[in-house]
Order: C-alpha cells, then structure tokens, then sequence
C-alpha cells in the first residue's frame, strides 16, 4: 500500500468496504431504534483526536501513555500490551462470575455501534469490526473499574488516563453500564468520574458549570467544560474588539422605519448606499503594493514577569475564581488570577486540555486556556516569579521553584490564532497590564536605551572591530613588503640621509 494511504494491506480495503456498504445499504438498521444509530453525516462526532504534530514535536512524552494503552490508538502497541493481563486481572476482580459469563454480551451490544465507535476517532482505524469491539469492551471496562476504586493503586496511571489519545467516549461507558447492570444508580457513578476529575485538575472549576457527563464525549472533555465554562448570558470581563456593525445598525433602522419612526426611513437610505460603497478596495488602494497583513509568530506572549510588575509598577497578585475570571484592576493595581495546583501530573494534563482546545475548537472560537497558558508562560522567567506568586497562593505545589519555573517555559504559545472578533478577557488583561507597565517613566527611559543607545553601542563596536581588523592587515602587509615610502613624511626628492653626523640632501 502507498504511504498516502489509510490502508496496510488489501485486507484493510476490503473491511473499509464492508464498513461503507453496511452503512449505506442497510439504512433500516442503522436507523433502528434497538441500534440508536442516528448518524448526522454533515455534522462529524468526532471527539479523540491525535494531537498535533508540532506539539508532540515539543515533548512527545507528555502525549503518548507511558503504562496504560487505552482505545484503538495505543491499545496494540507492543510497549503497553504488557499491561493487557494487568487489565483483564483489574476486570475478574471487578466483576462478579456470573457477570464474567455474560462479558460475550458487552460485545456484541458494542458490534451494532461500529460506526459511531468509528466516528468518534479523527484517524481511520484499522481494526476489524469485532477486533474494536473486544477491545474497547476490556478498556471500558477497566476505565469503570479504575474511576470506582480511585486513587487506591492508580496515581502513577492517572497521567494516561487524561491524555488525549486515549480516551475512551462516555458512550461506551454508558453501554456498558447498561449491559452489566453495574451502577443502577446515576449518581454514584457521578461522584466518581467528579472525585477523579476534581484530583486531576491543575485550575478551579467555574462554580457556573455543572457535571453534565452524560453530554460530554469523555473524561478530558468533562474536565475542559468544568474548567473552561463559558457563560450563556453577558460576562462583564468579555468585551467585543470591534463596536456594533454596519450589519447592525441597519437591522436597527429598519425596524424603526417599519413602526412609523420619523427619518428612519431616509436613514435605512442613506445607510444602504453607504453599504454599497466598495469600502475594502477603496482602503486596498492606500496600503503599500504587495504588502502582507503580518501573521502573529508564536512566540512567547509580550508581557512582563511577576518579578518586574511587582518591583516596577507596584502590581499586587490576586486570587480568582477560574479563567474566566483573570481580570487587571488598574484603580487597585491588582492582577487577579486563578489558584493553579501543579502536581508530578499537571503538566500532561494542561497540555493534552490545550492540544483538546486547539483540536476540536472551531476557528472563530476563543482559546481561553491556550491563552492563559501564555499568559502563565510570560509572567513566569525565572525561580523568583514562581516564589512570588506561590507566596500569593496563586501556585500551590510541593514542587520546586526552579522545576516549576522550568514547566512553563517549556510549553510553547499556541500556534493556533483565533479568528474570533472578541477579545478574551485574558487578552484585556494583558493590555491592560502592559499598558500599565510600559507607560511607567523607568520602563520608558529602558526602552529607550534598549532602541537607540544600546543599538548605537552596537554599531560602534562593529566599526572598532572593522578598522582594526584593517590595520591588523596594514600591519601584517608592512612586515612582508615594508611600507617606509608610502608612509615617509619628506618627500622623495627632498629627503635627508643622516651619514655620519653629515646632512645629505637626495635629490
């Protein structure tokens, strides 16, 4: 098979092609209500993604499970498949015998679900039918089995389980709950997918979300909604970038001019003839010819460290809620920001939440942890920054300072630019921090010096470097060739020979 394929052999076009025809032509099953099988082909389920290359670039470890493969994409491989008898083990000591007898059934309540199994996995996946069943039927099962007995002999394994790669969809959790007639009661299984989750996340939960796991896809999902909560109604700490359209102002008009309103009528004229204008080429005419919007680099976010807004603006550190809430209070001069408690786990779990965000997030929808990541990113240089805002109680952690210094300025600026037109209220923040910050007289005075008399200083020593560089040459020319009758004040025809205390004109 070619590299550019999804298929490693003929086999793997053949089961592609079962797959299709059993969807397309036998839509009563499909659609029958014993399967649920409902499938919106315009609107993909997708949910487990693989991460992206240029993060798994950065630090492939924090992305692929070290212990436990969980889901099609790491269950086969070779280095984990060590832990299957752990897994089956975990499972016999779960389950009563007479449930072990019936496992054959959880199969096969798993077969008719095939292809929405299959949708929730952005990579085709090259398993056979009953080969995905079986397997997603054990690691479910294990997953059930490790949430009800968390955190007794699963700590080291918590970091796997919250990576992206291997989740597994709450569906098949559901399912198999069902089948089994492991948990009759909603609630208790609740409490432990929350017990789990609430150990595991590094950030507050917004106190305006609510543990809805029976609408999320699976467990990073869960705990991306709870921290990540964005609020139906207004938020005073959102604020739009740009002011209400032409679009706007329009629909406004015309309602008036529909109602009688006096002079709306003339003004939804005057406005649809504005609206008219070809305003985009008319400004396209006074920009510079091949001249190219410039493109956000991804590099560390613009903003200063704990250490220079605390010493040179006078900046206080605040405690928050949740993300949502990170706002600057420039009357106060308080930043306040959320608690962050950072564990031997928290950095897997921040990058696989970001590497969740950056994958299934829509293109005009607003990165907000991607975004307080930078944020965390660029406030943070050094040792003394984490000192700071541990002494705040912005960061608990048993950690070391130099190590956690070290985790934020490993992780790289999302290289996703969000295409919403509102400004997050992490990015207000950061403007009003810096705008704080460079306005300040000293920060003026370095920048200064920073652009022009360091610079100067700069080419100074370039031009020391060149002209004596030159008369190291002019030097190394003259021992060789000599240079006494280029460079001899008296001319040639006038000059003096000392011969013996006599004076000897040369003519």
């Amino acid at each position: 098979m070619s590299s550019d394929s999804i298929f490693s052999s003929v086999e793997s076009e053949k089961r592609w092609v079962l797959t299709m025809d059993k969807i397309f032509s036998q839509p009563q099953n499909i659609l029958d209500n014993k399967h649920i099988l409902n499938i919106d082909f315009d609107t993909p389920a997708c949910s487990v993604f693989r991460v992206p290359k240029n993060l798994t670039e950065e630090k492939a470890e924090a992305y692929a499970p070290h212990h436990l493969g969980l889901g099609p994409y790491h269950h086969l491989r070779p280095d984990l498949y060590k832990t299957h008898h752990l897994k089956l083990s975990a499972i016999r000591n779960y389950l009563s015998p007479e449930k072990l007898q019936n496992f054959r059934l959880v199969v096969e309540a798993l077969i008719p679900l095939d292809p929405i199994i299959r949708a929730s996995y952005d990579h085709y996946l090259d398993l056979d039918i009953e080969t995905l069943a079986w397997m997603l039927a054990i690691d479910a099962l294990y997953l059930l089995q490790f949430l009800k007995n968390y955190p007794r002999g699963g700590k080291n394994l918590a970091g796997d389980i919250m990576m992206l790669e291997n989740q597994i969809p709450v569906f098949l959790l559901n399912k198999i709950q069902q089948c089994l007639q492991l948990c009759p009661e909603n609630d208790e299984s609740l409490k432990e997918i929350e017990s789990f989750l609430r150990d595991q996340s590094p950030l507050d939960w917004n106190p305006s979300a609510t543990m809805e796991i029976g609408h999320m896809s699976h467990l990073l999902q869960c705990l991306y909604h709870m921290i990540v909560f964005e609020e139906p109604a207004f938020s005073p700490y959102s604020l739009p970038m740009t002011g209400i359209t032409s679009e706007d102002v329009a629909t406004g008009v015309q309602f008036l001019a529909e109602r009688g309103f006096p002079g709306a009528s003339i003004a939804g004229q005057i406005l649809s003839l504005v609206n008219m204008i070809p305003w985009s080429k008319i400004t396209g005419l006074f920009k510079k010819r091949g001249g190219v919007e410039p493109t956000p680099l991804a590099n560390k976010i613009d903003v200063p460290s704990v250490s220079e807004m605390s010493k040179a603006a006078g900046i206080k550190f605040i405690t928050t809620q949740g993300i949502r809430y990170i706002r600057f209070e420039e009357s106060k001069k308080e930043f306040h920001l959320p608690v962050i408690r950072i564990t031997t786990t928290s950095e897997v779990v921040l990058r696989n939440l970001m590497a969740y965000e950056e994958a299934s997030s829509e293109p005009e929808s607003t990165l907000l942890l991607a975004e307080y990541l930078d944020l965390m990113c660029g406030i943070i240089d050094c040792a003394n920054d984490v000192k700071m805002l541990k002494k705040e109680k912005i960061i608990e952690t048993k950690l070391g300072d130099e190590e956690i210094a070290r985790v934020f300025n490993g992780i790289s600026k999302s290289t996703r630019k969000s295409e919403t037109k509102y400004k997050s209220n992490v990015e207000k923040a950061i403007d009003d921090v810096n705008k704080r910050y460079n306005n300040l007289a000293s920060v003026k005075v370095k920048a200064f010096f920073e652009k022009y008399v360091y610079g100067l200083f700069k080419v100074l020593g370039v031009l020391i470097s060149i002209v004596v560089l030159i008369l190291l040459v002019l030097q190394a020319f003259c021992s060789v060739f000599g240079c006494t009758r280029w460079f001899s004040k008296t001319p040639v025809g006038n000059q003096v020979v000392i011969l013996r205390g006599r004076n000897v004109n040369v003519i």
